[in-house]
Order: C-alpha cells, then structure tokens, then sequence
C-alpha cells in the first residue's frame, strides 16, 4: 500500500460564469490582483477587478508579472508591494502569475527572503487569504504547493515545495480561457498531459493520482485538439481547465518525475516555455521509461483513440508511446531540440545539469543513467 499526502483548496468553483462567484469569496478590505501584461491585454482583467471592487476597499492591480520568473524578479516585485495593506490576494494568470502569488503571500510583511526559501526555512502558514483563477489549462499551479523559480547562477529552474503555498480558493471558468492563442493552449496542454501520464508511472504513484491522472489523461485526449483548432469550443475548454486542475492535484500527491528533471536545464540555460520544452521531452522520456512500467501504459493506452486490437501489453504501450508522438506534431510542438536553439555541443552541459535534479528523477520508475540522459537527449537533437 502507496502512502500519500496531499494537500488541496477549501473551496473550488468550477464552471462557465464563476467570475462571479470571486465578490463573495473575498473578506473584504483592500485586495491585491497580480496579474501580466497579456492578460491584462485580453480584457479579463476589468470583469475580475469589478468583482474585487464589489467587496474590496481598493484594488490594487499589479500587471507587471514576468514570465517564469528569476529569484531576483521575485525580488524585485514583493519590495514593490511592501508597501500595501491588503486583506487578500488574487491571481488571475497561468502559472507564472499563480507561481508568483504564492511567493508573495508568504514574503510579504516581514516573511523569508527567497535565500530562506531555497535554503529550506518554510513558513508554516500564509496570513493573507490567496485566490487563484487560472487563464491558462496547463500548469495546475492552482492545485499544488509548488512554485517553480529560475535560478540565473544554476542556469536552472527549481521548484520550491511548500505547504504555504497552496491556495485557499480556486475559481475554474472556462470562459476566461477561450481567448487563449492556439500556441499557448498547444504547450499548456501538454505540460497538464505530461503532470498526469508522469505522475501514474512515478514511484510514488496511489490510489488518488492514478485516477485523477487517468480522468485527466482522458480529457486532454478527447479536448486538447478541439481546444487548439476552435479556442471557442467552450465544452473542450471545460474540459482542459478540469484536466489541468486534476492533474496538478496529482502533482501535490504523488509528483512528476524524469519529464520535468531533463526539461528543467532547457528553461533555466535557453529560457524556452516551460511546456514546450516538457512537450518535446514526453514521448522520448516515455519511450525510455516504457519497460518499467509497461502494465501501467497499457492500461491507459486505448485513452489515446487508438485500436488496440489483438495487442498485448507491450505493443499497447508502444503504441501509446507513438500516441503521445503523434500529439505533438499535431499540435504543433517542435520536434527537434535545434528548433529551440539548443546546440549540439551543449549536450554534456544539459546532460550533468538532468543529474542534478535528483528529487525528480528519484522519482521516476526507471533509474536514469548519465547515458540513459544523453540517448534522450540526442534523440532530439
């Protein structure tokens, strides 16, 4: 028996036109609204201040959060609001601006440094009441304790794992999703697909991730596409935004494991997105991994809308793997590290600096060799 823990939101509201539930969510009091410059560009913006103004004494709006922020950023920004006295905080974003909001949430007022935080002196709680509304259906930032920060002197992102971070309410309307432009529904949903199919093979996989991670997994089949050639088919936003959510629940109890350790060195040398670069990485990494838990994917493989017909475990497997290949392309995922700007000659690099993030490789059912790294590697390059 599969021990686990797994914290989640007090509250969760889900479905078309939850904005409005947010006026009855907030304690009143002045509020704080992180948000970026491309939301704040799609209009999303005002119809969640108004709801913020409806109980708020003043909203303080900040829209200069930056895309998968450094320690320094992060910095920056908490000084720029020290200054405030507000009563709660929202997160209207993917998952830098969530990431981010959970940062400030426990830095704020006196709280630790980002030094404190990477050394691990973690707060045990958050004194101001944090509202999450994911604009994105990818990270699952909303369900998880995890914030993940560039670190320029490591030339890496880490992930910083901290009770305190979990939100206190999630609001999912897919309606502030559907102007999401095709590339970013593209990468968002294949980071949710790889913290689902990660999760249900890692070593510390249970009862509760293995169905959320199967429910997720079904619903980005059925919807990612959809979402990606029709960003107003509201049904298939639905769809991704509850896959997200389910597979970032996922991550809090059982977490990702070879993926995310071989694409975190993408990010942090080349600064590519976070979710092209795991898309990139999913079927070679799954491909790698498939003898050690073939039953598993086998299991999941007739999600991907394949025929499985008169195969056994081993070719469904196969045939999941070349699923997931299939996926990428469709949606338009670089097929080729080159096309990232990765070059050849900096695969020893990205190779030792995969070794070194050892709490998520640890976690993958397949132990990971240096030569293991760099097959993966080099079969995208």
């Amino acid at each position: 028996m599969t021990h686990f823990k797994c914290l989640l939101p007090t509250g969760i509201e889900f479905g078309p036109g939850k904005i409005s539930s947010l006026s009855d969510i907030l304690p009143g009091g002045d509020t704080l609204l992180l948000t970026d410059k491309g939301v704040a560009a799609s209009g999303i913006v005002d119809k969640v201040a108004a709801q913020c103004q409806a109980v708020s004494g003043k909203v303080h709006q900040f829209m200069d959060i930056p895309p998968e922020p450094s320690e320094d950023q992060v910095t920056e920004v908490v000084a720029k609001l020290s200054e405030l006295n507000v009563s709660a905080i929202v997160a209207l974003g993917g998952g830098s601006v969530m990431d981010m909001a959970k940062l400030v949430g426990v830095m704020l007022n006196g709280g630790p440094t980002m030094q404190d935080l990477f050394d691990g002196k973690l707060p045990r709680k958050r004194d101001l009441p944090l509202v999450m509304i994911p604009t994105t259906a990818g990270t699952g930032s909303e369900a998880t304790p995890n914030a993940i920060i560039y670190r320029p002197s490591q030339q890496l992102k880490v992930g910083i794992v901290c009770d305190a971070f979990m939100p206190d309410r999630v609001i999912l309307d897919p309606e502030l999703t559907t102007g999401l432009p095709a590339a970013i529904t593209a990468s968002t949903g294949m980071d949710a697909l790889c913290h689902a199919l990660e999760c249900y093979i890692s070593n510390k996989a249970n009862l509760l991730s293995d169905v959320l991670a199967v429910e997720a997994t079904r619903l980005i089949f059925k919807s990612l596409k959809k979402s990606y050639t029709n960003g107003g088919d509201l049904e298939a936003r639905a769809d991704m935004l509850l896959a997200s959510f389910y597979a970032g629940i996922c991550i809090a109890s059982s977490g990702t494991n070879g993926v995310h350790a071989l694409s975190y060195p993408l990010g942090g040398r080349y600064r590519i997105p976070h979710g092209v670069s795991n898309a990139v990485l999913l079927a070679p990494v799954f491909a790698a991994n498939k003898d050690a838990c073939i039953s598993k994917l086998a299991s999941i493989a007739p999600l991907c809308g394949k025929s499985m017909d008169g195969t056994n475990d081993a070719q469904k497997a196969d045939i999941f793997v070349q699923a997931l290949e299939e996926l990428s392309r469709d949606l338009g995922i670089p097929a080729h590290l080159s096309e990232l700007g990765v070059p050849a000659e900096d695969l020893d690099d990205i190779v030792e600096a995969a070794l070194q993030v050892k709490r998520l490789l640890d976690n993958n059912p397949k132990t990971l060799t240096r030569e293991d790294i760099r097959a993966i590697y080099t079969s995208i390059l």
